[in-house]
């Protein structure tokens, strides 16, 4: 019999193109093309509402707005401008999470080859005619506890890969998918979620 204690997965990942490594139970991806320009904010503090909030197929809205609070409430610590929502990054955030759920796999390359800038493109976040992008993706599961969006923020930051995707300054816009299904192969199972988060900076040629 499997104690109902949370499950943490732990895995390796390296980037599929430029830097950037993850541990514990989560991975990340960066894509970069053209440099973009960095600006500052001044650092300030908010309490994030639903931050210890169980993911289910009833709160999706909840936990993804308190991922996003907790993920700009990082940003703004170390000074950088908080990221804006975008509607095209969370539908190919949320198709990633729940295709890797219901798939049971662990990857940011998906079972037919699609990679996070391949899902991208998808959804028209990033046109080929663009003269300047750069994306990135960080995704995380977990179970009990340790599938709310205070859990999963922390184990981001505590891994570097998925910390300079939190904090890259030259990002501007995010979103973020969440399936309330862990892996079935790996949960035991326990309730849990799957994370997706999509990074963007997208400007004219």
């Amino acid at each position: 019999m499997v104690p109902r204690c949370a499950v943490r997965v732990a895995v390796l990942a390296a980037a599929f193109l430029g830097t950037g490594a993850a541990s514990s139970w989560a991975r990340t991806e960066h894509y970069t093309s053209h440099e973009s320009a960095v600006h500052h904010s001044s650092a300030s503090h908010h309490k994030c509402t639903n931050a210890g909030l169980m993911p289910t197929a009833k709160d999706l809205k909840l936990i993804r707005a308190a991922t996003l609070c907790l993920i700009n409430r990082e940003r703004r610590l170390h000074g950088e401008r908080p990221l804006r929502p975008n509607a095209r990054l969370r539908r190919a955030a949320q198709a990633h999470s729940t295709s890797m759920a219901f798939d049971d796999y662990f990857q940011h390359i998906g079972p037919r080859g699609q990679t996070p800038l391949a899902r991208m493109r998808a959804v028209g976040y990033v046109s080929r005619r663009e003269g300047s992008f750069e994306v990135g993706e960080n995704i995380a599961w977990g179970t009990m506890w340790l599938a709310t969006p205070r859990a999963i923020v922390a184990t981001w930051m505590a891994s570097p890969g998925h910390r300079a995707n939190i904090l890259d300054p030259r990002y501007r816009e995010t979103g973020i998918g969440v399936s309330p299904h862990p892996l079935s192969s790996r949960a035991h199972g326990q309730p849990g979620a799957i994370y997706t988060q999509d990074f963007g900076v997208v400007k004219p040629g």
